[in-house]
């Protein structure tokens, strides 16, 4: 890495990075001590990014396909070679165990050596319009893609969208979270030093309300692509409509999970152990499980034993779970739990508390008897907490676990090919996996129902995503 982890950050425009004039300070969460200094870009900022964005993109998109492939795939092994620096880096700025940081840097690299092998593979389609007429169509990029990436898995993250789009031809200015802007800033200029183009990939840190909206409200910025709250993303709407600029947007969940009686239970409880990834904060983490009555008290009993023999701790320590981001987002998560059980009739079966007064941990914690309107059961807690509901056939678990604004996961537990397959198209979701969570890949389309978002990640969906349609009439008379 080319700075300490204590060091200071600051934009990366034009492949070099600017000095930081008005710094904000990025805490480690199971210390809250001060990592790094971020800077805060500002309109100033975004507008250097897009000017360089801008120089660099009419080369970039005219590169042969091939040839963007072999960069791409250049920069995932230069990242790879970085990983344990990367990972330290993430760790110290989300908190998250080190193996989890470990396992994002890898699983973001595997999406650059994806597009790369897609970079030959956009094609056009030929329209039959007669002998007389030879008609085409082209998948041509955007342009400039301005990208809003959220804290809680950055280099995972930031690759899932960063990648098709340079592998589409575009350029890419990205404002990470100000709350974990440096695997975002390094990674950049990682690829920077593996031969990207200066200027084709920028990163500028800082807050939303003013380097997040000089991007998202800029004419010069031909798609937004935002991952976070469904209130956010109202806003990135909002400002990006002045100027008719396409959006993508993932906004969270509240994914349910479908444990029916003849599911493998020792799958289920381990995999819904899931849940407490990133200390929860997950967008597609299945916090609502919804266990049949034949099996639910073993489930129940189960799924809370284990989930209170979990580890909490700091993540250099490689505990079961870590801390959360900020302390207030800690203390959100403990008013949740509290609203549930004291001030209703909910019950908790395994943490529910603060572990300790030092950084921002909450117990693991598994609550039952909570009514399905709850704020509990209805909002995204965003935090290591899941709920259990008993359900007595089939079509009251379908019907309660579509009784949600989200729509961006859900998971079915059945040894019943035929059940599986019907109730997988029974729900509002934009991925369901079946007899395991979580279920991601890169080739796999990623995006959610309802206010879960618009648009697709991954897969070959991100190419259309990342291009558009330009048709070619060209007439064959003489």
């Amino acid at each position: 890495m080319s700075q300490e982890s204590h060091g200071e950050y600051g934009s990366y425009v034009g492949g070099t990075e600017r000095p930081v004039e008005d710094g904000v300070a990025v805490l480690n969460p199971s210390t809250n001590d001060p990592v790094a200094t971020a800077a805060e870009g500002g309109r100033e900022g975004i507008d250097a990014a897009l000017s360089a964005a801008e120089d660099a993109l009419p080369e970039w998109r005219a590169t042969d396909p091939g040839e963007r492939g072999d960069l791409l795939r250049d920069v995932a092994d230069a990242i790879r070679d970085s990983a344990d620096d990367l990972a330290e880096l993430g760790t110290a700025e989300t908190g998250r165990p080190l193996r989890e940081s470990r396992l994002f840097v890898r699983n973001g690299a595997e999406y650059l050596d994806y597009y790369a092998g897609l970079t030959d593979k956009i094609e056009g389609e030929s329209v039959p319009l007669g002998e007389g007429d030879l008609d085409y169509t082209r998948r041509e990029p955007l342009g400039i893609t301005g990208q809003i990436l959220p804290w809680n898995a950055p280099a995972l993250l930031s690759l899932r969208g960063i990648a098709p789009a340079l592998a589409c031809g575009n350029a890419v200015v990205a404002k990470p979270a100000p709350e974990a802007p440096l695997v975002a800033t390094e990674i950049a200029r990682i690829a920077g030093e593996a031969g990207l183009p200066d200027g084709v990939w920028n990163v500028v840190p800082g807050d939303g309300a003013t380097t997040g909206a000089a991007l998202t409200g800029s004419d010069r910025v031909d798609k937004v692509v935002f991952t976070g709250s469904v209130e956010t993303a109202r806003t990135v709407m909002k400002s990006a409509a002045d100027h008719l600029t396409p959006v993508g947007l993932e906004t969270g969940g509240k994914s349910p999970s479908l444990v029916f009686p003849d599911a493998d239970l020792d799958a289920a409880v381990e995999d819904t152990l899931g849940v407490f990834t990133m200390a929860g904060q997950v967008c597609f983490a299945t916090t609502r499980v919804f266990v049949h009555e034949d099996v639910y008290d073993e489930f129940a009993e189960r799924v809370a034993a284990a989930t209170e023999e979990l580890t909490v701790g700091p993540g250099t320590e490689n505990p079961d779970v870590g801390p959360l981001i900020t302390r207030e987002a800690r203390d959100r998560v403990a008013e949740y739990v509290s609203e549930a059980v004291d001030d209703g009739p909910g019950r908790v079966l395994a943490g529910g508390e603060i572990p300790r007064e030092e950084g921002n941990f909450y117990a693991p914690t598994v609550v039952e008897d909570v009514p399905d309107d709850a704020p509990l059961s209805c909002d995204e807690v965003f935090g290591p907490v899941f709920t259990l509901y008993e359900f007595s056939d089939d079509d009251e678990a379908v019907r309660r676990a579509n009784d949600t604004r989200y729509g961006l996961y859900a998971a079915v537990w059945t040894r019943d090919v035929s059940r599986a397959h019907r109730v997988a198209r029974r729900l509002d979701a934009g991925s369901v996996s079946v007899n395991e969570f979580p279920v991601t890949a890169p080739q796999a389309p990623f995006g959610g129902y309802k206010e879960s978002g618009i648009g697709r990640e991954k897969g070959t969906q991100a190419v259309r995503e990342y291009t558009q349609t330009k048709n070619v009439a060209i007439s064959l008379d003489e």
